[in-house]
């Protein structure tokens, strides 16, 4: 029998980081909800892929990878 994977904590100064630079940009993010809704993290991560700022696409993929990460395991937390 196999393990399950095991569930990462969020990087929470990442998630912060990624809400205050899109809070820059002038998107409002839902923190709480970018930690336990994946459709509205996806779609957020995706919004802040459109940006010009470096700095939020780059927090952006960080994130994703985080997500990723925890996806095989099904739950973000």
């Amino acid at each position: 029998m196999q393990e399950p994977a095991a569930v990462l904590p969020l990087p929470v100064h990442q998630l912060a980081r990624f809400c205050r630079l899109m809070n820059y940009e002038g998107w409002a993010v839902d923190l709480p909800r970018l930690c336990i809704d994946t459709a509205y993290a996806h779609a957020c991560l995706a919004t802040a892929h459109t940006s010009s700022d470096e700095r939020l696409r780059q927090a952006a993929l960080e994130l994703f990878e985080a997500y990723d990460r925890n996806a095989a395991a099904g739950t973000l937390h």
